[in-house]
């Protein structure tokens, strides 16, 4: 299967730069843009052009980063995942690759899943020893769902040692509506790979997890667990609705890499 995404990012003269940039339709990439606050960021929007995802869709995605590149890999917003009675799923493949000099932040756009919706999603994380990748996989349940129509939700994270291990699976299924009254609607995990970091999201784990919120309608919960064989973290989060949702995640986000840039500058 060929990639409708491949790019490769590169730290060049204290700066990031995409030095492979491949992509097909439905995906469309832009230009690179820096960080005015840290000059060697360099932060790049996937766009859909299609703006949904749609039963039988086959798309695989390559991104690396090496050389002491800082890459930011932002989605250009909610993606819908269309349905249709008795339709194929739509599968999307994501390989991540970073070096031991290198860093990634990939903010991927959460799924909308709407009726009869079938979705299966897999990402394949390698970090070499000394680098850091930050992913987060979200997905929201379209107001519209109900028991009747609702399809099924499946994302497995695997992430493996440069000599290919297996280090860590991480599975999530969604088979049917939530059945608790009032349960959340919206879901996502943010996941820190890389070594070396324990101290840190200890200490951080207090300030994530009291940005949950239970009461009233728009409930938030957040928990912060380490992931086996020293892979890294989890922060799960489970919201009332989207909106809460890309606010928590923004803060998740926010809090880890300013934690994890100043790990990595002692």
């Amino acid at each position: 299967m060929s990639a409708a995404l491949d790019l490769t990012f590169s730290g060049v003269d204290g700066r990031t730069v995409l030095t492979r940039r491949r992509y097909r339709w439905p995906l469309l990439i832009g230009r690179v843009f820096p960080d005015p606050q840290r000059p060697a960021v360099g932060s790049v929007t996937i766009q859909n052009a299609a703006g949904t995802v749609i039963p039988g869709d086959s798309v695989m995605q390559r991104l690396t980063v090496v050389d002491g590149g800082d890459a930011v890999v932002r989605g250009q917003g909610a993606t819908t995942v269309s349905g249709t009675f008795s339709g194929a799923p739509a599968f999307e493949q994501t390989a991540v690759r970073v070096d031991s000099t290198s860093r990634l932040l990939l903010d991927a756009a959460p799924r909308i899943l709407t009726p009869h919706a079938h979705y299966r999603q897999h990402t394949g994380v390698c970090v070499a020893p000394g680098g850091q990748a930050v992913l987060v996989d979200a997905v929201v349940l379209h107001p519209e769902l109900t028991d009747d129509v609702f399809g099924s939700y499946r994302s497995d994270v695997e992430i493996t040692a440069p000599d290919g291990s297996l280090l860590a699976l991480d599975a999530q299924r969604l088979d049917s509506m939530p059945r608790v009254r009032r349960a959340p609607t919206s879901f996502a995990t943010v996941y820190l790979v890389g070594a070396g970091l324990d101290t840190a999201l200890t200490a951080l784990t207090p300030e994530l997890e009291a940005l949950s919120v239970l009461t009233g309608d728009r409930c938030v919960y957040v928990g912060v667990s380490d992931l086996p064989n020293d892979a890294g973290w989890a922060v799960r989060i489970a919201a009332a609705d989207g909106g809460a949702l890309r606010t928590t995640l923004g803060a998740v986000t926010a809090a880890i890499t300013e934690n994890t840039v100043a790990v990595q500058r002692l």
